[in-house]
């Protein structure tokens, strides 16, 4: 079954075209993966969002998104953790990005870990 969904995270930077986030979240309670708070850049407001209770907290389409945030806001650690939760969900489904990409959350986790494991081994040459 593919579920088409639009998250705010592509790989290694949230690049949006003029897709509202209302459109993105499609498949999704509005508000519910945080697209329009992650697009201006209010953190606080996107992890309160992403990190509610009442959410499924192992969606790898919100994980991703949640992931974002912890990155923005200096908390790598979290970030990578998060991202391999991501990776490790035993349900993905298709998704598509701000940016129009259409892309499984397993693949899209696994680019963005990947890359950062990229960056890492560029850095320590």
């Amino acid at each position: 079954m593919k579920l088409f969904v639009s998250i705010a995270f592509l790989a290694a930077a949230a690049s949006s075209t003029a897709l509202s986030a209302q459109a993105v979240e499609s498949g999704y309670a509005r508000g519910t993966l945080a697209v329009a708070a992650l697009e201006r850049g209010d953190w606080t407001r996107a992890e309160q969002l992403l990190t509610a209770r009442d959410l499924d907290q192992q969606d790898p389409a919100r994980l991703i998104n949640l992931g974002r945030v912890y990155w923005a806001t200096g908390r790598e650690g979290e970030a990578l953790s998060t991202w391999r939760r991501a990776l490790a969900s035993g349900r993905h489904f298709e998704v598509e990005t701000l940016a129009g990409r259409v892309v499984s959350t397993e693949t899209l986790a696994r680019e963005i870990l990947s890359a950062h494991d990229t960056q890492v081994r560029s850095a320590a040459r």
